[in-house]
C-alpha cells in the first residue's frame, strides 16, 4: 500500500480531492445566498456593465464572461434557453437559483471561471505555505483542504462574482511578492486591480516588508509603479462606469454596523475567538511575512466599519491566506507534526 502511494499518486489524489471540494464549495456559494441576491449587483447587470457602483468597478470576471460568451450565436443561446425551459429539472434549478434562462451561456462561463479560481486558490495557497515551511507531503496538501472547508461559513448576505478571483489573485500576488518576482507581480497586480480595489493592500505589505530589504532605488521604483497602476485603473474604471447608478463607495456604519453593538451572534463570536487563539499561538515562531500579511486585517476592519458589514466575513478574504497558514502552524504543533520553518528571504 505504501509503495502504491508514491508522490505522483498522492499528487493525483490531491488534485482530484481539491477539485471535488472546490466544486462542492462553489455549489454552496451559488445556492445560498446566491449571486443574484443583491439587486445592485445582479449577474446580468455585472456581466454587461449595468450594475450599480461600486460593484460594477470589480469587472475582471464579468468582463471575461462577456468576452467568452460574445462569439456564441444568439440562435444557440435561444436554443439553450428553450431546452432549459422544456427540461423540468433544469427549469426548476434555474428558478431556485434565480438565474435568467436567456443568460444560460453566460452562467456556464461564470461557473467555470469561478471554479477554476477557487481550485487555483487552494493550490496557490499550498505553494505559498511551502515557501515558509518544510513538512510532510500530506500535511502540505491538507492546508489546501482546510482553506476550502473554511470558506462556506463565510458565505452570508450575498455572493459576488469577484470573490473567488480575489482569493486566487491575492494569493498569487503574495507568492510573487515574497519571491521578489517583479516581472510576474506587476502584471498580476494590474489584473487584480481590475478585480477588486483591495489589491492595494499588497502594496502596503510591500512597503512594510521590503522597505529595508531592497535597494532604495529599486524600492522607490516598484512602489511608484504599484501606486501608479492602482490610480490609473481606478480612473479608467470610474470614467467607463461614470453614468452607472450608485456611489463610489457605500456607507453602512449607521444602517448596519452600529446595530451590532446591541447584540451579536454567540456562535460567530466563539468561532472568531478560537481562530484568533490559533493564529496567535506560537506567534514568535511564525514567519514575519505571513504576520505582516495578517495585520492587513486592521485597515480592512477600519474600512469595513464604515463601508461594509463588520460581520460579513467575506470582507476579510485578503487576510484569509495568512490566517490559514498561521492556523496550520499551530495545528502542526498541537499534533506534533514535523514542521521545519524555512529561513525567510
Amino acid at each position: 500500500m505504501n509503495n502504491f502511494l508514491t508522490p505522483g499518486v498522492q499528487k493525483f489524489i490531491y488534485y482530484c480531492t481539491t477539485a471535488f471540494i472546490s466544486a462542492a464549495v462553489l455549489v454552496m456559494f451559488v445556492v445560498k445566498p446566491g449571486i443574484n441576491d443583491d439587486i445592485h449587483s445582479k449577474f446580468a447587470d455585472m456581466v454587461y456593465g449595468n450594475a450599480y457602483k461600486p460593484f460594477v468597478y470589480r469587472t475582471l470576471l464579468p468582463t471575461a464572461v462577456r468576452v467568452l460568451s460574445a462569439p456564441v450565436p444568439g440562435s444557440v443561446k435561444n436554443s439553450v434557453a428553450e431546452k432549459i425551459e422544456k427540461t423540468g429539472a433544469l427549469n426548476k434549478l434555474f428558478k431556485k437559483l434565480r438565474w435568467e434562462k436567456q443568460y444560460a451561456v453566460e452562467y456556464f462561463f461564470a461557473m467555470l471561471l469561478m471554479f477554476l479560481s477557487l481550485w487555483g486558490f487552494s493550490i496557490a495557497l499550498m505553494h505559498l505555505f511551502k515557501l515558509f515551511y518544510k513538512t510532510s507531503l500530506w500535511f502540505g496538501y491538507s492546508v489546501s483542504v482546510l482553506a476550502l472547508l473554511g470558506l462556506p461559513p463565510m458565505f452570508q448576505y450575498t455572493s459576488f462574482l469577484y470573490d473567488f478571483p480575489a482569493l486566487l489573485l491575492y494569493t498569487l500576488g503574495l507568492i510573487f511578492l515574497y519571491k521578489q518576482d517583479w516581472k510576474k507581480f506587476l502584471p498580476l497586480f494590474l489584473i487584480a486591480c481590475l478585480n477588486k480595489e483591495t489589491t492595494i493592500l499588497l502594496t502596503v505589505i510591500f512597503f512594510i516588508y521590503f522597505r529595508k530589504k531592497l535597494q532604495n532605488d529599486l524600492f522607490r521604483k516598484l512602489l511608484v509603479a504599484q501606486i501608479s497602476v492602482f490610480i490609473v485603473v481606478k480612473i479608467f474604471l470610474s470614467l467607463i462606469f461614470k453614468n452607472n447608478p450608485g456611489t463610489f463607495v457605500e456607507f453602512h456604519l449607521i444602517d448596519h454596523n452600529l446595530r451590532l453593538l446591541t447584540g451579536y451572534d454567540l456562535t460567530l463570536a466563539v468561532s472568531v475567538l478560537v481562530i484568533f487563539l490559533l493564529v496567535f499561538a506560537k506567534w514568535f515562531e511564525k514567519p514575519k511575512f505571513v504576520k505582516v500579511t495578517f495585520w492587513m486585517i486592521i485597515p480592512l476592519a477600519a474600512l469595513t466599519f464604515f463601508l461594509g458589514y463588520l460581520d460579513e466575513l467575506r470582507d476579510y478574504y485578503e487576510v484569509y491566506p495568512a490566517v490559514i497558514i498561521l492556523i496550520s502552524h499551530s495545528i502542526a504543533r498541537l499534533l506534533n507534526v514535523n514542521l521545519l520553518i524555512l529561513k525567510e528571504r
